[in-house]
């Protein structure tokens, strides 16, 4: 078993590189803001991280109907919501409390 000074300089070196790590870009928030690429990114992201999401969490038997109509019915209620809302957050968890919901109803 690794005594305790290893255990702690393992943790040490991993915080100091993990902050190090989330701080680094607000040493450079100011050039990033007057960057065009930057600010083209912040206006294109958001969707591509949507489209990305979505196509990761359709599961794999996408073909099933038993699996397909939770999935259809839980888009279709975030659709809807980001349509009547415009809040992002509110139609993210809309949806995946439908889905929720739906999987965990007895049938």
């Amino acid at each position: 078993m690794p005594d305790s000074l290893y255990l702690s300089s393992a943790i040490a070196l991993s915080t100091a590189v993990t902050f190090g790590l989330r701080a680094l870009p607000f040493a450079f928030i100011a050039k990033l803001r007057s960057n065009a690429f930057i600010n083209y990114l912040a206006l294109r992201m958001p969707l591509g991280i949507m489209v990305v999401l979505v196509a990761s969490t359709v599961p794999a038997g996408i073909a099933d109907p038993a699996v397909a109509w939770p999935v259809a019915t839980a888009l279709a209620a975030t659709v809807v919501l980001h349509l009547l809302k415009s809040n992002a957050v509110l139609s993210v968890l809309g949806g995946t409390a439908v889905y929720v919901g739906i999987l965990s109803w007895p049938l």
